[in-house]
């Protein structure tokens, strides 16, 4: 399938596990009221949220902001003001940005768990005091299940290791062997349980064996996707990344002394997670700035793309054969879809030659990215080689555009 861009028809809400596998059609389509939409997004934290998580973090190992590098000499050769991008290759002690959201949500699950609340204002619980909780409580034997496509896997085990739980992780027979070896080095030694088929095959067998009855005092399901009754999790995965986009509006202030910041911010997607984070903030409605946001996706696993162009959340068929790996989910979290099919001004599928070129061109720059980070400069290419898409979208010589890159340098076969 070739590079498609794809903005979004208005949408109606339907669920993600009755999603049904569509080809995504290589059309352009426009949404004028996607500008009108402004997130709220629930909270049990109040107006500190934000700061509340980020301080969560800060009390992690290695903790650190990571860098918003400026691009001038892509900016120049694409013909627009500037183009920013906020580099993940190393968080809290991980290649990507996964372990924002991995640690709050398992954080705040394990305490939801406990019967332990958070309260406004007040110091969060540490590390040593859960711990001393699961200890005094006989919970040692606590596993942590989820379901990954690759960095989540990680990012779930290193967190339940800093709590002293143990991990099983299900992932497709798709996922490179070493990533499953990295997902078993984590926290305090991972089990990998392989399912036969993609993303949403091994979503469905954690799930299944994280509410098996009868064994909800020795299990506790994790998972970034949201389902029907369990939307709380993934909530607080998307609160996690909230730190990225709060470490953001800071620099971006220092970068430009106060001036305007994006006009346009680019994102990837998988299962929509981070999308759905970065779509909330920009569209947040205390902001009064008007931030377009375009998701990215591979072309061959882009769930969004065809939700967008259906105008209902639906699944597409993947396989084994994308070097961006991580975002090789084919379908969406319900609660990702609800944010998206409103908030987001495009979608834009890319290839993985296009993907390995990003790559090689960041590199040129200085900045080590994967292919599903760099994915969100191709589609930043793809949009600006489609003159009538970038004239509606807005991309001319005063655009701004932020690009999140979401993972690290890693291994993967160049595309022929």
């Amino acid at each position: 399938m070739s590079a498609t861009l794809l903005i979004k028809l208005p949408a109606r809400r339907s669920q993600l596990s009755r999603a049904a596998s569509v080809i995504m059609p290589p059309t352009v389509q426009f949404n004028p009221s996607a500008t009108s939409w402004r997130s709220s997004p629930p909270t049990d934290l109040g107006s500190t949220t934000s700061q509340t998580i980020q301080t969560f973090h800060s009390l992690l190992p290695s903790y650190s902001p990571t860098p918003l590098q400026p691009l001038p000499s892509i900016a120049q050769d694409l013909g627009i003001k500037a183009v920013y991008l906020k580099s993940e290759a190393s968080r809290l002690g991980l290649p990507s940005f996964k372990i924002l959201g991995a640690s709050w949500a398992v954080y705040r699950a394990v305490l939801d768990f406990l019967a332990v609340g958070l309260v406004p204002n007040q110091a969060l619980p540490s590390l040593d005091d859960i711990k001393k909780v699961i200890h005094d409580k006989g919970l040692e034997e606590l596993k942590v299940i989820t379901a990954t496509a690759g960095n989540w896997g990680r990012a779930v085990a290193k967190m339940a290791g800093y709590l002293g739980l143990k991990t099983v992780v299900f992932g497709s027979d798709h996922m490179h062997p070493t990533t499953r070896e990295l997902i078993r080095n984590e926290g305090l030694g991972a089990e990998v349980r392989v399912v036969r088929g993609g993303y949403v095959d091994a979503a469905n067998e954690a799930r299944e064996y994280g509410m098996e009855e009868g064994r909800e005092k020795e299990r506790l399901l994790v998972m970034d996707m949201g389902f029907e009754g369990g939307e709380k999790v993934p909530g607080w995965v998307v609160e996690g990344y909230s730190t990225m986009l709060t470490e953001y509006e800071t620099q971006i202030r220092e970068q430009t002394d106060g001036q305007r910041g994006a006009t346009h911010a680019f994102v990837p997607c998988g299962c929509g997670s981070i999308a759905s984070a970065v779509t909330q903030f920009f569209r947040d409605a205390k902001r009064e700035d008007d931030v377009k946001v375009v998701v990215v996706e591979p072309d061959s696993a882009a769930c969004l793309l065809a939700s967008l162009e259906r105008g209902e959340d639906s699944t597409v068929e993947t396989g084994d054969e994308t070097i961006m790996c991580g975002m090789n989910c084919g379908t969406l979290s319900g609660s990702a879809w609800e944010v998206l099919g409103k908030g987001v001004e495009a979608g834009v599928a890319v290839t993985d030659k296009e993907a390995h070129r990003a790559v090689v061109d960041l590199e040129n720059e200085g900045v080590e990215a994967g292919p599903c980070g760099a994915a969100t400069l191709a589609g930043l290419r793809r949009v600006c080689a489609d003159v009538s898409a970038r004239e509606k979208l807005g991309l001319g010589v005063e655009a701004v555009v932020v690009l999140f890159c979401t993972e690290g340098k890693r291994e993967y076969e160049v595309p022929v």
